[in-house]
């Protein structure tokens, strides 16, 4: 099969300088082989590889994959996972359906939702990705720069143009954004990058935790005063020195939004550090050179003068039952409800994607939306069909009114298809899920239980109530599995990341410390009666 860029429509390369001054001697190793090889021109080569097989493949080039969405597992040699690039995690029933058929035909049927609102595949092969790709582009998908030094998904509020709680719609902004992005532009930037441009007062895409996080707010441009976004920047979760992001002290409209984006990677592009991966992503060159500094840079990139932070139009204290949305809640739209359904661990099979998609064609509106906590949602669904809709089987595994244990449970991918994971993440968090779910007193009452493999942070838990980081430890001459447990992360007006309470816990331990914890918890809600004078 050839490439659909063997006639030379593929776009030339951006130039790759070397930043900062760096000599080529100083660059890590992933810059040096960026410089070798433009990672967007691998396209051509993964269609002669198709042809020849993976052996064919230098193993120096697996990272490079990751340009393209494919992502090469040490524990499953000579496969690849596949992800795509959902924009505010909206994807309509007919591109469901053609993710559930290559789950079905090249991927053994499995899968995730992730928490940046798109989906991952497992148990690709180099053979199949030349199908693959082409069916992403026919149903208007693709999974270009979804990996390595690239900018991620860019996410925004699921219920974007539906929920009483939105300011700003941002399904445009989204795709705009993204798509502006996509390209030789920006396919060499020091390490990932995340954006988030949310309109909902809910945060529910999490903006603190953003390298760009934008929320709303009413600003003022000369003497009117009109809605856009407050700006964040430096937020990263990932290795033992995470942080939140900083106020940048701008107001962006929302036509604005797209070329201030850039303006940020920009900057980033050309001075991130390129010499020690550890310290490339933005909030390093924040701290550098002080937030003042960065945002003089970030001005000139956009080249105009933007106003000071507008009022903040976020919830100070947002009600979790409505900050999820997960459950039946009245749309904007006279009649119409959306439904969010908890998918435990957001591992899916194709079988549960094709009858999702069916949902939505039978009961909405033929569209489907993922949300950062790795769950769905089926919106515009008629309230007099919401009942029968509730007696779908399929609502019976994701159930739009779990307990609260299992409604505050995001995992990462866990150790059977992430070589950085510890343990089976996944497996265990359930497992100890049910355990919880057996000995909390109120089965209902949410709580917020972020679990990750590694330090690297994918299941959040550093922003937490509580938070489980997969460790190793040795117990009567065995190596087995447990947790170093945090508590006490959260965003918003007094955000913080969870501190370590516990390190080195079994997994039995793990159990009981978070039974005690998620306890005193209760306890701490109830006010006590009046003490008599």
């Amino acid at each position: 099969m050839s490439s659909p860029f063997a006639n030379g429509s593929r776009p030339a390369a951006a130039p790759m300088p070397n930043r900062n001054g760096n000599g080529r001697a100083k660059l890590n190793k992933v810059e040096l082989l960026k410089l070798k090889k433009s990672p967007l021109s691998l396209i051509e080569d993964i269609y002669r590889w198709a042809d020849e097989g993976f052996d064919a493949v230098p193993p120096e080039y697996y990272d490079l994959f990751k340009w393209h969405g494919f992502f090469y597992r040490k524990q499953t040699p000579g496969f690849f996972m596949l992800r795509m690039r959902i924009s505010n995690g909206i994807v309509s029933s007919s591109q469901l359906r053609a993710i559930a058929e290559l789950s079905r035909d090249y991927g053994r049927g499995v899968g995730d939702f992730t928490t940046r609102q798109n989906i991952q595949l497992r148990w690709i092969t180099i053979e199949d990705m030349p199908a693959i790709i082409e069916k992403l582009q026919l149903v208007g998908l693709g999974s270009e720069q979804t990996g390595m030094d690239n900018f991620r998904n860019v996410t925004g509020c699921p219920m974007t143009g539906l929920t009483h709680h939105e300011m700003i719609e941002t399904r445009q902004l989204t795709t705009a954004t993204a798509l502006s992005l996509l390209g030789p532009e920006f396919e060499n930037i020091p390490r990932k990058f995340n954006i988030s441009i949310n309109g909902c007062r809910l945060d529910c895409t999490h903006a603190q935790s953003n390298d760009i996080g934008l929320t709303p707010a009413m600003g003022r441009v000369g003497t009117r005063r009109v809605p856009g976004f407050n700006v964040v920047v430096g937020g990263h979760m990932g290795s033992r020195n995470p942080h939140l992001a900083l106020p940048l002290d701008l107001f962006v409209r929302p036509s604005q939004a797209t070329a201030f984006c850039r303006a940020v990677l920009t900057v980033f592009r050309d001075n991130g550090n390129r010499a020690v991966r550890g310290k490339a992503r933005l909030w390093y060159l924040i701290d550098e050179w002080g937030i003042d500094r960065f945002r003089d840079e970030v001005t000139k990139a956009y080249g105009e003068n933007l106003p000071s932070a507008g009022a903040c139009q976020l919830y100070g204290d947002p009600d979790p039952l409505e900050q999820d949305h997960v459950g039946v809640h009245p749309q904007i739209q006279d009649g119409l409800s959306y439904v969010g359904m908890v998918v435990p661990t957001g591992r899916i099979t194709a079988e549960q994607l094709f009858a999702l998609a069916g949902l939505a064609d039978e009961y909405g509106s033929r569209e489907i939306r993922l949300t950062n906590d790795q769950n769905v949602i089926i919106p515009n669904v008629p309230n007099n069909r919401v009942n029968e809709l509730l007696g779908e089987p399929l609502l019976e595994a994701w159930s739009p009114s779990p307990s609260g244990v299992m409604r505050g449970l995001v995992t990462c991918t866990g150790i059977d298809h992430c070589h950085f994971a510890l343990n089976d993440t996944k497996g265990i968090s359930m497992a100890i899920a049910r355990k919880l779910e057996e000995r909390l007193p109120d089965r209902d009452k949410v709580v917020r239980l972020n679990v990750s493999g590694c330090v690297h942070a994918c299941g959040r838990h550093r922003l937490s109530e509580i938070g489980l980081e997969a460790t190793r430890l040795r117990q009567e001459g065995s190596v087995i599995d447990g947790f170093n447990i945090f508590e006490g992360g959260c965003l918003g007006e007094d955000a913080r990341l969870g501190v370590e309470t516990h390190r080195k816990a079994t997994i039995d331990e793990t159990t009981d410390l978070l039974a005690d914890a998620i306890a005193n918890r209760y306890q701490s809600d109830v006010v006590p009666d009046a003490v008599p004078a």
